[in-house]
């Protein structure tokens, strides 16, 4: 089977983004939309406070070490690092915002906007 990566990240601004992204990733999974992608996660600003595109690239990394490494306390294992992120393909998109210029996508966030696109998928393209 092809893979295009082994994590979907998509980052978030706080968690209420963050749950409604990952209800919409699920569909998305049982509805075989997302072949290729080994696993998905979406990782919201901390504390709902926006952090830029630096700080969540590196709050995304060190989800997927936590994942990868088994451990909480990835600190404990920094040796570890390069080797387990050089074999894995990760995209990171960043999608946290507020979308105040289209306020009706602000809960499900301007990635999951309606776009024209397959007229037969099961839910709308986006």
């Amino acid at each position: 089977m092809f893979s295009l990566c082994d994590y979907l990240i998509l980052t978030a601004s706080n968690d209420m983004q963050a749950e409604a992204y990952r209800e919409q990733l699920k569909m998305r999974r049982e509805l075989g939309l997302l072949e290729g992608v080994g696993d998905f996660l979406v990782v919201p600003d901390p504390g709902g406070r926006r952090i830029g595109s630096g700080g969540s690239t590196l709050c995304c990394l060190m989800e997927v070490l936590k994942k990868e490494l088994q451990c909480d306390d990835v600190m404990k294992h920094v040796d570890l690092w390069e080797q387990t992120l050089q074999r894995l393909k990760v995209l990171i998109l960043h999608a946290g915002g507020d979308s105040r210029r289209m306020p009706a996508y602000g809960p499900c966030g301007k990635i999951f906007t309606p776009v024209p696109g397959n007229l037969n998928s099961p839910i709308v393209t986006t």
